[in-house]
This record gives structure tokens, sequence and C-alpha cells, in this order.
């Protein structure tokens, strides 16, 4: 898709287009769709991932974001050596990042919250007597659940609820091939997790 066709489709959904999640593939045409939305859906919420270590202008897409998805590889690309060294370097170069995660692989995850400068980690997610049967779209699961979790639970669960629910749900996918029956999983983690009435920022 090109940034015109993107702005195109962009401009027919209007106010129903909540929030848009970009994948940072061709970082010059995101950024031009992007900056489309900023300029033209003021009230969209915008989130990235930043995954390729070796690709230029994810740096410029992060700056442009609500919510920022680091991997372990760009992080590491980058001279950090840890999630939270990663975060708490970002968080000061944002413009308009409310939230940014960091996947550390079997370390765990992380997330930083800007405007209350909460840091929190979870480890990985460990299942008794499982073994790692396909970890290829780990990643997009975590993505998957964190966004769950910011646009249909943002009044209820807490963001250390948000990130267990989506570290969860990745560590599960690798322990199957494919994503089939993930859903299905997770039911119970709707119902155990620490609540709160806060939204997006609300830290705990």
């Amino acid at each position: 898709m090109t940034a015109k066709e993107f702005a195109h489709v962009a401009d027919l959904l209007g106010k129903r287009m909540g929030w848009c999640h970009f994948e940072g593939r061709i970082p010059d045409v995101t950024l031009e769709c992007m900056q489309h939305l900023r300029q033209h859906h003021p009230t969209v919420q915008v989130s990235v991932e930043v995954e390729k270590p070796g690709r230029e202008g994810l740096q410029d897409l992060a700056k442009l974001a609500d919510v920022v998805f680091y991997s372990r590889s760009w992080a590491q690309g980058n001279g950090y050596s840890s999630a939270g060294e990663c975060l708490r370097a970002q968080a000061p170069l944002m413009s308009n990042a409310t939230l940014l995660l960091c996947t550390w692989g079997d370390s765990g995850v992380s997330a930083f919250q800007v405007s209350t400068q909460y840091f929190t980690s979870c480890p990985a997610f460990k299942a008794k007597e499982s073994e790692v049967a396909d970890t290829v779209g780990a990643g997009d699961t975590f993505i998957a659940g964190m966004l769950f979790g910011l646009l249909c639970r943002a009044d209820e669960w807490t963001l250390d609820g948000k990130l267990v629910f989506a570290n969860e749900l990745a560590g599960r996918k690798i322990l199957q091939e494919g994503f089939h029956g993930l859903g299905s999983l997770m039911q119970h983690a709707l119902l155990r997790l620490p609540t709160h009435r806060g939204g997006l920022d609300a830290a705990k």
C-alpha cells in the first residue's frame, strides 16, 4: 500500500478509525502514513513496531507514535544491554509516546510509561513440562495481546495486567504450532487480572 492509498482509506474511515498499528517494514512510506494521521486525524491512537536493527528510519517512526514496541534485536543493535536501559534512554526522545515496551526473549518483557516514569517488567511465561514448538509470530502475538488490553480492557486492567496478559499469550503461542486455539486458552486470564478505573495513562 502506498502512502496515497493509505491516506484515501484513512479519510474514508474518518472518525470510525480509533487506532492504527504499523510494523515499520518500509519506514519512508510508513512515516508519510503516520504524518497524515497526525495532521488530518489527530485523535487516532498510533502504535508502531521497531524491530530490525539495520533498518533506517525506525527512530523517526517511534517519535510520532503513541505506543512503541521495541524488539531485543533492535535494542541490542543500538547498544542497549537490557530492556530497561533501552526504554529509559528512548523515553526522552519521544514527542508523542505515552507507553514504550520492549521484549527480551527468555528474559521477559518490560514497559515504561512516559508520563509517570513508571517502569515495570514481567518474566517470560513458562508452562510446566512444556517445550518450545514454534517461535514464529511470537512477537506479533505479544503486540496483539497488548493492543487487546489497551483497546478492549483500557479502563479495567492495570498496565501490569495488560503486560502479564500479552506476555502469557506470546508464551503460550511458542508452545504450539500456529495460532489456533490461543483465544480459548486465554479465557481464564480475562477473569483473574487486576483491575482499576484509570485507562491508558494509569500505571497501577
